[in-house]
């Protein structure tokens, strides 16, 4: 890959290209196309994988989301494909423009702009008072929206910004089941596997306490110590870039409603949705793993492979 294309819903820096690539030492002449063949012809030689062909830029965007590291990618990918396999309710084909439901108070996007240390932001924004769907639709968007990002995005990695300042977060904790948090988060972190920077929530209520202890109960240590509270929208801005954010948290970007509603629209497109039904089936046929130990890891996803009867 010589330059980024240009993407109607991503926007990059000119040099994201050649500084990222220089952050992982992969940006001398030939040192990012042998990576990529090596993670190729591993990729090739897996017989559990379901689908062996993957472009050469998406695997190089695997790579840069391993932080420049071939085996880090190798990982990431067999939990991707796993994963699928473990979790193929979060993968079930939903109608984005008439079935997510929660568009009337809820709404989230991956900015358009970057900051200017590279890092994309995903923001969501939640203003209801109480909630009447099931979630899950929710989490079947945002893994849409990770493999749109897998495909498509070259950054550092992902600062998460959680606005509830407008939400009432007693109905919210009502709605979430551990479960199916535990499974939604697991494939986002691990199986996708963009590192996550940092964890804005904003918000008065101390009920974001009892959230915070939620989170942590899913996430890794790590990532549990880059949680951050935020009372308001200046404390926010004082450690994240202002000027990146749309309108509602006092930023120059159009208003998160319409960034939501473009995201519906290309998560939607035909090209989307044909290129999303090949990468549900990247997933793995477990008879052929070459090892028949089961990896750990995955013993805490409902549906493991206790229950597929692995030789």
């Amino acid at each position: 890959m010589d330059s980024l294309p240009v993407n109607t819903l991503l926007e990059f820096h000119k040099d994201t290209l050649q500084t990222i690539r220089k952050d992982y030492n992969l940006d001398k002449p030939g040192s990012m196309d042998q990576a990529i063949d090596v993670l190729h012809e591993w990729v090739k030689k897996q017989n559990h994988f379901e689908i062996k062909d993957y472009p050469r830029e998406y695997l190089e965007r695997r790579i840069i989301f391993g932080k420049g590291s071939v085996e880090r990618a190798k990982s990431k990918i067999d939990k991707n494909c796993t994963l699928r396999t473990l979790t193929p309710q979060l993968y079930k084909f939903i109608d984005f423009k008439t079935e997510l439901l929660y568009s009337d108070i809820g709404w989230d996007v991956l900015l358009p702009k970057m900051t200017d240390d590279y890092y994309r932001i995903y923001l969501l924004k939640m203003v209801g008072k109480r909630y009447d769907h099931d979630i899950m639709n929710y989490y079947r968007w945002t893994v849409a929206m990770a493999e749109y990002m897998t495909a498509y995005d070259y950054c550092r990695g992902i600062i998460t910004v959680l606005d509830f300042s407008e939400a009432n977060l007693v109905e919210l904790l009502k709605l979430l089941n551990i479960v199916e948090l535990r499974q939604a988060l697991t494939l986002l972190i691990d199986g996708y596997g963009v590192r996550t920077k940092a964890v804005h929530i904003i918000t008065p209520s101390t009920t974001v306490e009892v959230l915070v202890a939620l989170f942590k109960q899913i996430v890794s240590a790590k990532l549990g110590q880059r949680i951050q509270i935020h009372k308001d929208l200046d404390s926010l801005h004082k450690v994240v870039q202002r000027d990146v954010f749309p309108e509602e948290l006092g930023g120059n970007e159009r208003s998160i409603v319409k960034l939501h509603d473009e995201w519906k629209d290309v998560l939607s497109s035909k090209e989307f949705q044909q290129y999303y039904d090949k990468m549900r089936a990247a997933s793995t046929n477990e008879k052929y793993r070459q090892t028949d130990k089961l990896n750990e890891e995955y013993m805490g996803i409902a549906g493991t492979f206790k229950t597929l009867n692995v030789d």
